[in-house]
């Protein structure tokens, strides 16, 4: 037997616990289902990678208790949807569930990309993209002395910074020329190098891991580049995500990297919304931030339920603590050469302000954390020049 829903949304990370939360906010009688793949209640998935060496609860990171569900009307589903059929509207679901829908969000996010490596060692590398995948590193971890992270990017970084406070050596290889090439500049990544060298990690950076092979004393060798080679105990690669299309490709939804939308977050069909990590917006952008997939779910709930707004593409904070150091970058214009940042360095307080006609466009900041959101609050309002070196010129 069929289930109908007015609403129903695929993936309850923040993007569709986000569209939960604005349907049910301009429709309150509406029926709503959230169909969570996961074994725990939503939760925050940028919380993971920062407490690998704690470790944490099974809900300790949760976005809402089961209440917050109960009182809202919103049925929390644990399942895993296998198939969509956009012609009767319905969905078939793991547990043989089948549901049919009038407005329906794909929020299914991305999956980790796996890294092009040789060798008989492939197939026991480590990828972290949930909750469950972290709790298996961490188990994995507790016997390894000598770690190998491949990527330098946020993750990467943090897994660093976890594995060290858990007394292990880390090499981390990156193939770009800086860490965090995509969101800092040349001054800024050469900060976060020193850092993580001072902390003991060897960084390697233009350089990708190409091989991995087994020995015979169960531990691998790690092919860096053509000359380099390691003997450690684990892998770990974090090398980006893939948006999660398989559900719309099946369907017969438009895809390119990802669910095709419109500024409404509207995909081919005028009854299906995309909306996070899994969305690709006019002109190719996929996020990948977290704040921004929040923001892509208020929409796409607003939309589904009837209160069009459309995505006006404003820019969010990336933010990263590691090492007892806070970092900070939001729309900074890096590798467009017409914009020369104006360097504030105060203490151990460091900016680098991007400007055009006098008013703030992006910003790198360094261990501000306290004025943290009134840093955003600048580059969101653009302010004057004058006005920004009055709150952090001094």
């Amino acid at each position: 037997m069929t289930k109908k829903y007015d609403y129903i949304i695929v993936g309850a990370g923040i993007a569709g616990f986000k569209a939960a939360e604005t349907i049910r906010r301009n429709d309150d009688e509406g029926s709503l289902l959230l169909i969570n793949g996961e074994d725990r209640l939503p939760y925050k998935r940028t919380r993971i990678d920062k407490n690998l060496y704690t470790g944490s609860s099974m809900n300790q990171f949760a976005l809402a208790d089961t209440d917050y569900y109960e009182n809202r009307q919103i049925t929390l589903l644990k399942d895993i949807v296998t198939s969509l059929d956009l012609k009767t509207k319905s969905l078939q679901t793991e547990r043989r569930n089948q549901f049919s829908w009038n407005k329906l969000i794909l929020a299914t996010g991305g999956r980790p990309k796996w890294p092009e490596i040789k060798g008989n060692g492939k197939r026991n590398i480590y990828l972290v993209r949930s909750a469950e995948d972290a709790e298996e590193l961490i188990r994995a971890s507790k016997n390894a002395d000598k770690i190998v992270i491949g990527g330098g990017g946020v993750q990467g970084i943090e897994l660093a910074d976890q594995f060290v406070k858990a007394g292990k050596q880390v090499t981390l290889v990156h193939n770009g020329i800086q860490l965090m090439n995509r969101h800092f500049d040349e001054q800024l990544g050469h900060h976060l190098h020193k850092l993580l060298e001072k902390n003991g990690v060897t960084v390697i950076c233009n350089e990708k891991v190409k091989g991995i092979s087994k020995t015979s004393n169960d531990k691998y060798l790690v092919k860096i580049g053509e000359i380099i080679q390691i003997v450690t105990d684990m892998v770990v690669f974090s090398i980006g995500t893939k948006p999660e299309i398989t559900l719309a490709q099946q369907a017969g939804l438009a895809t390119n990297r990802g669910v095709l939308v419109n500024e409404y977050l509207q995909s081919s069909h005028p009854d299906v919304f995309a909306a996070g990590d899994v969305a690709e917006h006019p002109g190719g952008y996929i996020s990948g931030l977290w704040h921004d997939a929040e923001w892509q779910g208020m929409l796409a709930g607003s939309n589904a339920s009837g209160n069009k707004q459309i995505n006006n593409k404003r820019p969010f904070r990336l933010k990263m603590e590691v090492f007892d150091q806070y970092y900070f970058s939001m729309n900074a214009p890096i590798n467009n050469k017409a914009y020369k940042p104006q360097t504030i360095q105060v203490n151990d307080r460091f900016y680098q302000a991007y400007f055009h006609n006098d008013r703030l466009i992006g910003l790198l900041m360094l261990n501000d954390k306290a004025r943290s959101k009134l840093a955003e609050q600048a580059v969101l309002e653009s302010w004057k020049k004058s006005e920004f070196l009055k709150f952090f010129g001094n």
